[in-house]
């Protein structure tokens, strides 16, 4: 085919026929863009195909370690609900003053030292910014949701934080000489049924609540993540 051309193009030249022979280098030039203008649209659309498998690569790692947090959540918050269900009740104990539950009393009390204690699988988005990835997301709501989604989790372990410190300055000082830790039985249960005992019960109620409140949010975060998700996996998918 490149003979035919030259042997075309010198016979062209040889014969004077300037005009057709500038026309035909005109075609030639036309043909030579349009062979490298379609290399370089398959180029492209390689190059395309290969981000696009990153950017579903992304969202699939995302999804899976989101859906690992929202596991942990879950439980967490089932545990956190059950301890505000123990306060409470030890709470309707203390205010009767009945002294027959002060076994049971005591059990709850020594029940306070548990605290739901939420770790995330990791910094998602910090980790998207280190690594560049975030440019791969088509999507930018799904990086601000996430951005938003650690924010949640900071304000999950602040109140975590917080309930620790409250057990260990409030608590332990309280229980101490009370309670016979390795019978689990009263040992002045007169106080298991004072003020101070029954405020710390409502202290941890009030904290409770509040954790659950934060958690049924990070809870609604990821599912609306995860929906974002599935929306860019689907269109990738058609």
């Amino acid at each position: 085919m490149i003979h035919f051309f030259r042997k075309m193009r010198h016979q062209l030249f040889t014969n004077n026929k300037f005009s057709k022979y500038l026309l035909y280098a005109i075609g030639e030039i036309v043909l030579v863009v349009i062979g490298i203008l379609i290399a370089l649209q398959i180029n492209n659309w390689n190059n395309q195909k290969l981000l696009n498998k990153a950017e579903v690569k992304s969202y699939q790692s995302i999804k899976r370690q989101i859906i690992e947090d929202k596991a942990e959540l879950t439980q967490v918050k089932g545990f956190n609900n059950y301890f505000k269900k123990s306060s409470e009740l030890a709470n309707k104990i203390i205010e009767v003053q009945d002294y027959s539950k002060a076994d049971s009393l005591a059990l709850m009390a020594m029940g306070l030292s548990l605290y739901t204690d939420f770790h995330s699988s990791g910094n998602i988005y910090e980790t998207l910014v280190n690594s560049g990835d975030i440019k791969l997301l088509k999507n930018s709501e799904i990086p601000s949701k996430l951005q938003k989604l650690e924010m949640t989790y900071i304000n999950v372990n602040n109140l975590e934080n917080i309930h620790w410190e409250i057990i260990i300055n409030e608590l332990s000082p309280l229980l101490r000489g009370v309670i016979n830790y390795n019978t689990k039985k009263p040992v002045k249960p007169k106080k298991l049924y004072k003020v101070e005992m029954q405020n710390y019960f409502i202290e941890s109620i009030y904290l409770t609540i509040r954790k659950d409140s934060v958690y049924a949010k990070a809870l609604r975060e990821i599912d609306t993540i995860i929906n974002l998700i599935d929306n860019e996996l689907n269109l990738n998918q058609e």
